[in-house]
């Protein structure tokens, strides 16, 4: 028996208690509920009801160990998961195609079942309506309507086969029904109408396979419904002959309210009976009690007929039932809604008999043909089945017709086979079928072109786009010879398949060049409204995301999606694409939430006509993960992609180039969300091996690819090795792409970040302007990508100390986010992070920390999930609390910065060593140096795990604890410290001078205040040496050296020699300080002291004279300075001291 016949039940699965408050509402929806409390006997009593369709309520705590399995039980109908408490791990579900959702309340549960018993009870409405005035004009192929697919049965039905071989169908099919035998032993096709009439099973069986559209039960009972169809126009013959009057009969039903309203919304348009219609010539009586339902409304059918204007174009006949005649009506009878009103209390449905119905066919057979000629009626009503994708249905009708039909035909339904495999998902089986169709046809002739259109489309789904490029390229040049004037939706087909390959392969521009050829010819074929039409400014939309410009990609989505709504007044799988498509656009703009509720629109579409795994739904999973991640819940996100991996890999070829795209996301998870290094790597790296395998020419994904690997190891720190593959992607794209590709600025920009990173902040700012240029020429500079750039360029002008400009940079960059995003996010908290730093860097710690915790509120706000930049956010504030002297409150945000990090991050995880940094920076700022010296040490830890033993970091943190030791007076381990560091950059770093010269004298320092003045003059002398090569002779670090020497030999009393180093540092700032500046002053002053322990007082009294000149313009010297050197000129002035000086 059909399970259209059975009923829908609802399971309660819940092993706690379930209130009566509960068991009422749920009674509300359906009077078929059923709890159960243990798990055993619920899924015993679901394995017992095969032939029903089962609703099942479980909690998300069941749902775990028994999805899996229900998944697969065809009577699971729908699964409904109830859930104390909202998480983001219920997208982790999704791949199952029978969960509709997760609820936290019962109103929303109740909401979602009650839609989906809507969503069934529309698929078994007894009527479909039309909007004839609308589409009577418009091509109408492709058109996926119910009222075409039951004006269309008709003339299928009576094409259909009535031999011996479909009666033995239908007997096998019912062999069970109490019916059968005596319908074997008597049926005769003159009596089918009798049968209809007076056999409750065949009737209800009928009318039940009708209101469903169950193509397979109505091909199955062909036989019979093939002669009660001529019976009733025999009938119908005889009854047009005796009666020429106007018929006006009734029928009485109860309407649900919503089905009410829409006859209300759907006045003057046509309708037909998805059934055979039951009429009575004397108007029935309607009482109260013929409601049963609470909210239903008994209403009257008063239907007109004007027999001789219509008696060719409708089917009816009287009939004697219940000792009454009667009229029956063909279900295909097309009827115009004229008016509602209400008469004594009664609400009337006024309703007319008309031809339009016949109308529309033949107008839908016309344009139907006009694009795939020659096409039987019952291979267009299997296609018409696809276009409502209904793929299971549609299979098994040609799979029937394949056996039923004669040879001719059997191209076409293959054909028709394969297009319903592909759709399915099925693309090795849609290609057995296309190859036997391509094998029987001509080269060059019609139909060969659309077979090798449709293998290019299955090779584009299969990932192989050179192939698929060359089968789109034989198909066009067939269609030109036959459409010569190159204005045919099929030409059209060709080029948007040629378009959709350049797409794949990153060739934007031609790739729209080919897609608006296309547009262009089927806006003038169809009149600017047609399925392909919208399908194909989708396609237009998708390059345009890729390309950036966002907007103008979700204007050409919406107006996609304002075709297909009118096409599919209910969900389509087209529909489900805009959707996905669109949520990827407001994911890109960075708008989560109203991008994560098109994407579950999208799945709970496809859920409706996708068998399970089907990839599409993995696209879906994908998108959610793209958004997921963009909140910063990176452990979810990286769950969905693992997911989506294995179920492309499971559905489709390994070496498929959406494999590659999934992998590298889960590398960019593992790299920027959870910084294992290593994993992001290796994924990143089976990426690259695929596409050079696979893709070799494809030079734009190596690049991307590229590119990943470079981020990867610029996060690593690892400067100079991804300079390397950065520079590689630049390359492969220059050949690849004209000059002025986005593509290109993004590989200029991430080449810049590296050169900014190794210091070379001239080559670097170069990279980011030339980025910019293009971002300029190709968006504007109010796009977001604009924006990036100025931050990226802010952060290099901030480093070159220009930091007016760079601040300038930063708040331009916020000024476009905040005109492009509707609402706060991560990107504007950089750039906010961004300006903070400035501040912070000059000096302007309480304007640094409001930024700071502007940005720390964004991010707790709308990105509580990305744990690294709150705790690099709560560090910076730490950092700059730090410098205001604010040394508890200071630690105590960096210590909450530590926390996150260790909380979320592997414990080698690179700004956990950042975290022990800044504490021992404080700590050492509050003269706790043994508490310092341990952070360091645990940073250092972390270095030489991570790092090369002579990596320049370890050099660094190794002076940090070197300037801590000192401080505590431990000056043999300062020296050491110090000695590992010099040794690592003279062995690996050579070409640093800067940085061995510093450590130079540092060790130098520690060897002064040793006493070892000779090994302190020999490091000051090797730092001096070095700087004066490298370094102009005026620069600040050689007056340092100078004076360090000077004060060392001071302190072994040479100071004639000390006199030369002062006398040096003098000469170069006079050369280039202005002449009252401190620091002539101060060389002056420290002459004096020279020349007076050289007892050469005279000349000692010349300098002191010319240093108290200077100090009295310096509002910097200090009161007791002054009176010091008043001091000493006081008493070299005195006379004894003059005359011997004197002397």
């Amino acid at each position: 028996m059909s399970t259209l016949l059975s009923k829908i039940t609802l399971i309660s699965f819940s092993s706690d208690h379930q209130t009566e408050a509960w068991k009422r509402r749920l009674y509300y929806l359906t009077n078929h509920v059923v709890f159960q409390t243990k798990l055993d006997t619920c899924l015993s009593f679901i394995q017992s009801h095969k032939d029903e369709k089962l609703f099942l309520i479980i909690s998300k705590s069941h749902a775990f160990h028994i999805l899996p399995y229900l998944d697969t039980l065809e009577q699971i109908h729908c699964i409904f998961i109830f859930s104390s408490e909202k998480d983001q791990s219920e997208y982790l579900f999704l791949q199952y195609t029978k969960i509709i959702g997760f609820y936290t309340d019962s109103d929303s549960l109740y909401a979602s079942i009650a839609d989906q018993l809507s969503f069934i009870h529309r698929l078994s409405h007894v009527w479909t309506f039309f909007d004839h005035n609308e589409y009577s004009t418009k091509d109408l192929s492709k058109f996926p309507s119910d009222f075409l697919w039951i004006q269309l049965l008709h003339d299928v039905i009576l094409q259909l086969s009535r031999n011996e071989y479909a009666k033995q169908q239908l007997l096998h099919a019912y062999r069970l029904s109490a019916f059968i035998n005596e319908f074997k032993r008597k049926y005769q096709s003159d009596d089918a109408l009798d049968w209809y009439l007076n056999n409750f099973f065949l009737r209800k069986l009928i009318d039940t396979a009708l209101q469903g559209q169950n193509t397979k039960e109505l091909y199955t009972i062909r036989y019979f419904l093939g002669d009660l169809i001529q019976c009733l126009d025999t009938r119908h013959q005889q009854y047009v002959q005796s009666n020429t009057d106007v018929l006006v009969v009734y029928h009485r039903m109860n309407l649900a309210k919503s089905d009410f309203d829409k006859f209300i919304n759907n006045q003057g348009q046509l309708i037909s009976m998805k059934k055979f219609l039951i009429c009575s010539y004397s108007r029935p009586f309607i009482s109260r009690q013929f409601s049963r339902l609470d909210d239903s409304i008994p209403v009257l059918f008063r239907i007109q007929c004007n027999i001789q204007e219509t008696k060719d174009y409708a089917t009816f006949a009287e009939i004697r039932l219940s000792k009454e005649n009667q009229i029956l009506f063909h279900f295909n009878t097309t009827f115009h809604l004229e008016k509602i009103f209400q008469e004594d209390n009664v609400w009337i449905i006024e309703m007319d008999v008309v031809k339009h119905g016949r109308e529309l066919i033949e107008k839908y057979l016309y344009d139907t043909r006009a694009l795939f000629e020659n096409l039987s009626i019952p291979v267009i009503f299997g296609r018409l089945i696809c276009d409502q994708c209904q793929w299971d249905q549609a299979q098994a009708y040609f799979e029937n017709l394949l056996n039923d039909f004669d040879q001719e035909d059997s191209s076409s339904i293959q054909h028709c086979l394969g297009q319903v495999h592909r759709w399915k998902g099925d693309w090795i089986q849609a290609r057995k079928f296309y190859d036997q169709v391509l094998n029987r046809q001509p080269n060059s002739s019609y139909e060969s072109a659309c077979v090798l259109s449709d293998i290019g489309e299955v090779l584009h789904l299969q990932g192989k786009y050179e192939q698929a490029y060359e089968y789109h390229q034989n198909a066009l040049a067939i269609r030109k010879k036959i459409h010569p004037s190159l204005d045919h939706p099929h030409i059209a087909t060709c080029l948007e398949n040629l378009g959709l390959v350049r797409y794949q392969q990153l060739k934007y521009n031609e790739a729209l060049n080919y897609l608006r050829q296309a547009l262009a010819i089927r806006q003038k074929y169809f009149h600017s409204f047609h399925i392909d039409i919208a399908t194909n400014v989708r396609n237009i939309g998708y390059v345009l995301i890729d390309q950036g410009k966002y907007d103008e990609a979700l204007i050409y989505h919406h107006e996609a999606k304002s075709i297909y709504e009118k096409y599919y007044p209910f969900d389509h799988i087209y529909l489900a694409l805009t959707y996905n498509s669109m949520g990827n656009i407001l994911y890109l703009k960075k708008k989560h939430h109203d991008a994560l509720e098109l994407v579950q629109r999208a799945i709970l579409i496809q859920k409706k006509f996708y068998p399970h795994g089907h990839i599409d739904i993995a696209t879906s999973l994908s998108n959610i993960g793209n958004i997921t991640y963009g909140q910063g819940n990176y452990d979810l996100a990286l769950e969905l992609y693992q997911q989506v991996l294995f179920m492309q890999e499971k559905y489709q070829l390994a070496d498929h180039l959406d494999n590659v795209c999934i992998l590298n996301n889960i590398g960019y998870i593992f790299s920027r969300g959870k910084r294992l290094y290593e994993e992001a790597l290796d994924h990143h790296r089976r990426a690259l091996t695929m596409l050079e395998m696979y893709y070799p020419t494809y030079s734009g994904h190596l690049a991307i690819n590229l590119n990943y690997i470079g981020d990867n190891l610029n996060k690593q720190r690892k400067f100079p090795d991804a300079l390397v593959y950065y520079r590689q992607a630049l390359d492969m794209q220059k050949t690849y792409y004209s000059s002025d590709n986005v593509n290109i600025a993004h590989t200029l920009s991430n080449i810049g970040n590296i050169l900014s990173n190794q210091k070379n902040n001239g080559e670097a700012l170069d990279y980011h302007r030339r980025a910019m240029k293009i971002y300029e020429t190709y968006h504007s500079s109010e796009h977001i990508s604009y924006a990036t750039s100025l931050n990226d360029v802010g952060k290099i002008l901030y480093r070159l100390g220009k930091c007016d400009e760079a601040f300038q940079h930063h708040e331009k960059a916020l000024q476009i986010q905040k005109k492009y995003y509707d609402s706060d996010n991560a990107h504007m908290a950089l750039s906010l992070n961004y300006m903070g730093n400035i501040r912070s860097s000059e000096g302007k710690y309480n304007e640094a920390i409001d930024f700071y915790k502007k940005a720390l509120h964004i991010y707790e706000t709308n990105s509580s999930f990305r744990y690294s930049d709150i705790a690099t956010i709560l560090s910076n504030i730490g950092t700059s609390l730090n410098h205001q002297e604010k040394y508890d409150q200071a630690f105590e945000y960096e210590q909450r910065a530590l926390d996150i990090r260790q909380q979320h991050y592997p414990l080698g995880y690179m700004n956990i060593a950042d975290s022990f940094h800044y504490m021992g920076n404080i700590r050492n700022s509050q003269g706790r140096y043994d508490e310092a010296v341990d952070y360091y040490r645990k940073q250092l830890d972390i270095y030489d795990k991570y790092y090369p033993s002579h990596h320049s970091n370890i050099a660094n943190i190794l002076s940090f604890i070197g300037s801590s030791l000192s401080r505590q007076g431990k000056y043999d381990e300062s020296f050491d410290s110090y000695k590992r560091a010099l040794s690592i950059y003279e062995e690996h770093y050579p070409n640093n001078h800067n940085q061995i010269a510093r450590y130079l004298q540092w060790i130098g320092f520690i060897c002064f205040i040793k006493l070892n003045y000779e090994q302190a003059i020999e490091y000051y002398e090797k730092s001096l040496q070095i700087r004066e090569v490298n370094f102009s002779s005026d620069h600040s670090a050689i007056l340092d050296t100078l004076s360090y020497l000077s004060e060392v030999q001071r302190a072994r009393n040479e100071y004639k020699l000390a006199l030369v180093y002062e006398l040096k540092c003098f000469f170069i700032r006079e050369k280039s300080l202005p002449f009252n500046h401190q620091d002539l002053g101060k060389s002056l002053f420290n002459i004096g002291a020279c020349y007076e322990y050289l007892k050469q007082y005279r000349i000692a009294l010349e300098y002191y004279q010319r240093a108290s000149t200077i100090y009295a313009q310096c509002t910097t010297i200090t009161y007791q300075d002054r009176q010091k050197l008043d001091s000493i000129i006081q008493r070299l002035s005195s006379d004894e001291v003059y005359n011997v000086a004197y002397d």
